[in-house]
């Protein structure tokens, strides 16, 4: 049984470690709770204290331990269980353990809607969205879920990809719930991932006026909301204005270098870009160049991060890099191993661990115009091509292609499906149905160049006859090869956009109407690939921009056929 202080004793400690506290002197703070513990072994109260501490400073291997302790002493203190098991979900410890403890506390005291609460947020640790799902939607079918439970539902519909379904809950509450005030900036959150950038910034316009302190909470939300309706210039002062109250949010900054980049203000934009979120960094890479010492006679290491479309667009840097006369280890994928070796045969191509590189200095692709502008300046190389394909394997898909009788052009009509970036990002990909218009245009060979799930969409796809020799692609330096034998390539903003354009191939590009940054605001060409031509759609699917290309590709045909017959003449 545990052990019960006298008043006295609870007063002289409580006074001390208040006073502690209140000076955020946690090592001070520590050392007296274990000193009392010492003098009152069995307190259970004060393992609990520990634990609280060790928690608040994120030591959760021995907030676990004093919980542990304080359980043995009391056993049935269900605030103390749940801290255990928060401590536990924290450190990856016997995670589906803990939240299958969870659920059965949550059955267990469904009625108690504070303790579920209380349950249902620390289940949100454990990263398995799902779970917490299933457990509120389960307890709302005999009791009222209110407002607090219904918000982390939202929260956890959002991260598990079901973002429509997310997103009405908080339009909800923030519609009819008496605080739906509070819930704000989490609907914010939502309309930016399903792309409602008009309602979000809407919202936050109409809180500037009732509530003003609510609206700046959420000027993060609008500056991206807004940079999303191409209002990029006015996306940077709502930005601005946000990080000057919230000086330190890394996420702001990389928010306001896209708006920046996405006004063709490269020089500021490459230096905020470089607070990219966690997940689209490489790590465990060590001494970062940035451009601000010589390289000369070191190892640099450039490696590759986030998509191959992105890897692509950054390769052009490499022959700029070469002449600062240091040895460079390009690291790419498996897939990009052939193209890069081809296209850069002076430097060191593999797709090596990075911790078996030996090196000097690193950088990452995409931090290489940051690095170069005291070199290059902040405009950008167009010089293309800047990607070559082995002559052998041109040779060998244009024995695949047959012979040449028409205009060839390659079709891609999906990018990868990336749930994580929210229901709007799947607005950038089309199917093979939608470029039904395309296809119908006449005295075309039509080529795909599609792979994954949607390649399946040509064993149903009852038109005008698709080529399809994916199946003798391995890997980029294939599928580059193949292209060079196009004339022209129709594809949705992926990979292969970029690809073609390195190669300077002509490119029609179909994309978003709040297409990434790097295709800028209201123009139908690039800097990044002068033969690139973009078709931007209207808000919501792709099949405006789809119209337009159908609508100009006969024009093309025409052409392409007057230059064949001139050329044949001339021959």
């Amino acid at each position: 049984m545990k052990t019960t202080l006298s008043t006295k004793e609870i007063t002289k400690i409580g006074n001390k470690l208040k006073t502690l506290s209140q000076k955020n002197n946690y090592k001070e703070t520590i050392k007296e709770i274990k000193n009392s513990i010492r003098k009152h072994p069995r307190w259970a109260d004060g393992y609990s204290l520990l634990g609280d501490i060790y928690t608040s400073i994120s030591h959760y291997e021995e907030s676990y331990s004093a919980y542990s302790k304080a359980l043995e002493l009391d056993p049935d203190n269900l605030q103390w269980k749940l801290s255990l098991l928060l401590s536990q979900l924290e450190m990856g410890r016997n995670v589906d353990l803990a939240l299958n403890e969870l659920l059965n506390l949550f059955i267990k005291n469904v009625e108690d809607e504070d303790i579920c609460i209380k349950i249902a947020s620390i289940m949100v640790s454990g990263k398995h969205p799902k779970i917490t799902i299933a457990a509120i939607k389960w307890r709302a079918q005999n009791y009222k879920n209110g407002d607090v439970l219904s918000s982390i539902l939202a929260n956890q519909l959002l991260e598990a990809g079901l973002i429509s379904e997310g997103c009405e809950i908080y339009l909800d509450l923030f519609r009819s719930s008496p605080n739906g005030i509070l819930y704000a900036p989490q609907l914010g959150v939502a309309l930016i991932r399903i792309g409602a950038f008009q309602t979000c910034a809407d919202i936050v316009e109409s809180l500037k006026k009732t509530s003003p302190d609510t609206a700046s909470l959420m000027l993060n939300e609008y500056g991206i909301a807004l940079a999303g309706l191409n209002r990029s210039k006015e996306a940077q002062v709502a930005l601005r204005e946000y990080l000057h109250t919230h000086p330190e949010s890394q996420t702001a900054k990389f928010n306001l270098g896209q708006a920046l980049l996405k006004d063709g203000k490269y020089e500021e934009g490459w230096k905020l870009i470089e607070f990219s979120p966690a997940e689209f960094k490489v790590q465990g890479v060590n001494n970062p160049w940035k451009g601000d010492f010589s390289i000369n006679g070191k190892t640099l290491l450039v490696y590759g991060e986030q998509g191959f479309g992105d890897m692509l667009q950054f390769l052009r840097y490499i022959p700029y890099i070469e002449k600062l006369g240091a040895n460079i280890v390009l690291s790419v994928p498996e897939n990009l191993k052939r193209l890069c070796q081809a296209s850069f045969p002076d430097i060191n191509v593999t797709e090596t661990d990075l911790k078996e590189i030996k090196y000097d200095y690193s950088c990452s692709l995409l931090s290489l115009p940051l690095a170069l502008s005291s070199q290059i300046g902040h405009e950008i190389p167009s010089l293309i091509p800047y990607l070559y394909p082995n002559q052998s394997d041109i040779e060998k898909f244009s024995k695949i292609l047959g012979k040449k009788n028409k205009l060839r052009v390659g079709l891609v009509w999906s990018g990868e499906n990336r749930p994580r970036h929210g229901l709007n990002y799947k607005n950038r990909s089309a199917s093979l149905k939608m470029f039904s218009k395309i296809i119908d245009v006449e005295n075309i060979d039509f080529v795909s160049l599609q792979l994954g799930n949607p390649q399946k969409e040509l064993l149903q796809w009852d038109g005008k006859e698709i080529f399809d020799p994916m199946n003798d692609v391995s890997d980029m330096e294939d599928t580059a090869a193949l292209v060079f034998n196009l004339d022209l390539i129709i594809s949705v903003d992926t990979s292969i956009a970029h690809l073609a354009g390195a190669l300077g191939k002509p490119v029609w590009m179909i994309t978003r109407s709040d297409c990434c940054w790097r295709w800028l605001e209201n123009r139908e060409d690039t800097p990044w690939y002068p033969t690139m031509k973009i078709f931007r759609s209207q808000p919501g699917s792709l099949r405006h921009a789809i119209d337009l290309v159908a609508i100009s590709l006969p024009d093309f045909v025409t052409t392409w056929q007057q230059h064949s017959l001139l050329k044949g003449m001339s021959s």
